[in-house]
């Protein structure tokens, strides 16, 4: 099926609701590598519940809705994250319901060898009040729906990293990483099937990018803002390398200036980058 980029700009996706508590809080932290064995004892909020604080990460989870059950006529098995973008309205409670209300932003075309780009933007709201708490937009790659004759995707805001990285920030994730993160919605047997990682071209199961990107999170309150998740304001970065399980990943930051931050994660084992261009803001 060829992609209508008008029609899907205007398809109207139903809102997705979804009750969350503290367990799936504290679980979410353990999943993108919060731990209770940090050295740091401030980790130790976002996995108990005493004096809990929550992972803005969280909001990457909440209201969680594959591309595979969208009526937008792509290639399924193709389709890879190419990038993700997270802005923090406000502080998200240890426990609420939550709508979502997700739309296709734009549809670009990046030729028939390359693929579509689609972006996908989701705003989440507390359901008792309305009041916005996170807005996303992912960036997915459909690399079998290029060629359909449209907009081609605008330039990508890219930078190189000056001088050794501010703050450098190290995580060993855990052979069984993706199968605790897929646990909080993202089913796709890619992240814990052997045989159809294979099928795919990966040597074993992959990590999802959304646990690398959470793992960010953890590294930029760690490092930068002091473990006070309400001076994140936002961040973003390009998925460019898949992560294994058990892989270690080094999360390099540097500052840029008043309330701003450049990231990028490295993959220790193979010496290649898996996020490029990862950038972040900071409340003042």
């Amino acid at each position: 099926m060829t992609i209508d980029p008008d029609r899907l700009r205007s398809l109207v996706l139903p809102d997705v609701e979804q009750h969350y508590d503290q367990r799936d809080a504290l679980f979410h932290a353990l999943s993108v590598g919060f731990s209770s064995a940090s050295p740091d004892p401030r980790e130790l909020d976002f996995v108990y519940e005493k004096r809990m604080r929550v992972s803005p990460s969280l909001a990457l989870t909440l209201c969680f809705r594959s591309l595979s059950s969208m009526d937008i006529g792509v290639d399924y098995s193709k389709v890879v994250h190419a990038a993700q973008a997270l802005h923090v309205h406000g502080a998200l409670p240890p426990s609420g319901t939550i709508v979502c209300k997700t739309r296709i932003a734009e549809v670009w075309d990046l030729g028939a060898s390359k693929g579509a780009l689609l972006e996908l933007d989701r705003e989440l709201h507390e359901k008792s009040s309305g009041v916005l708490l996170a807005t996303t937009r992912m960036s997915a790659l459909c690399r079998g729906d290029g060629g359909f004759g449209g907009e081609a995707a605008p330039v990508r805001e890219a930078w190189k990293a000056d001088g050794p990285a501010d703050h450098v920030f190290t995580w060993k994730t855990l052979p069984e990483q993706a199968a605790l993160y897929r646990l909080q919605g993202d089913m796709n047997p890619l992240h814990i099937d052997p045989e159809r990682a294979r099928a795919v071209g990966f040597e074993r199961p992959i990590l999802h990018g959304l646990a690398t990107f959470g793992g960010c999170v953890r590294a930029l309150l760690a490092t930068a803002l002091d473990y006070e998740p309400t001076q994140l304001e936002s961040l973003q970065g390009r998925f460019t390398a898949p992560v294994y399980p058990g892989e270690t990943l080094s999360v390099e930051i540097w500052r840029r200036g008043p309330g701003s931050l450049a990231f990028q994660v490295r993959v220790l084992e193979r010496q290649l980058l898996a996020i490029k261009d990862g950038t972040a803001s900071v409340r003042l």
